[in-house]
């Protein structure tokens, strides 16, 4: 088993939802033709619900990737979601068998990006406007799963006895 450790960074998240709510929200009007970007942009404003929904993405990813979780030995800790000094940075480390295609790693961690951009839109979305925010619903799970399919890609496909005991 190879570790290959995956470091999703707070910031670089937060700009990729922030540049993507903006990108949609400079298009949106209401029937009045009155723009719409004031209230479906994700910017500093929102840090705190940003945060919250870092964490819940992190989970679903984690549901995700928890068969490849490599066990790493941690002291009990406190957990503060309100602290922005600390768990910062969501870090995976993942043991892939010897067999893996290490060079899907980097379309793994595009992946995961992905999914966690369009989880927190979608999220951010949900009661402001539901069918786009069911699209990135959509896309994310979508993304989630392909995360799955690349974490299983062997170099050698992985045989199995037939037998019937």
């Amino acid at each position: 088993m190879k570790p290959i450790e995956f470091i999703f960074s707070h910031d670089e998240i937060f700009q990729a939802v922030k540049l993507e709510s903006s990108l949609f929200a400079i298009r949106q009007a209401n029937k009045e033709e009155e723009s719409l970007f004031e209230q479906l942009v994700f910017d500093e404003e929102y840090l705190i619900l940003f945060r919250q929904l870092f964490f819940e993405a992190q989970a679903e990813v984690t549901v995700i990737v928890s068969g490849y979780l490599k066990p790493i030995p941690k002291e009990p800790e406190y957990f503060e979601t309100q602290d922005f000094s600390a768990d910062r940075d969501y870090t995976l480390t993942l043991a892939m068998h010897d067999n893996w295609n290490f060079h899907l790693s980097r379309p793994v961690d595009i992946k995961i990006k992905e999914f966690i951009v369009a989880y927190i839109l979608y999220r951010w979305l949900e009661t402001k406007i539901p069918l786009t925010a069911a699209v990135y619903r959509d896309r994310s799970f979508s993304v989630l799963a392909d995360v799955r399919i690349l974490l299983e890609k062997r170099l050698v496909p992985v045989r199995r006895s037939h037998g019937y005991w």
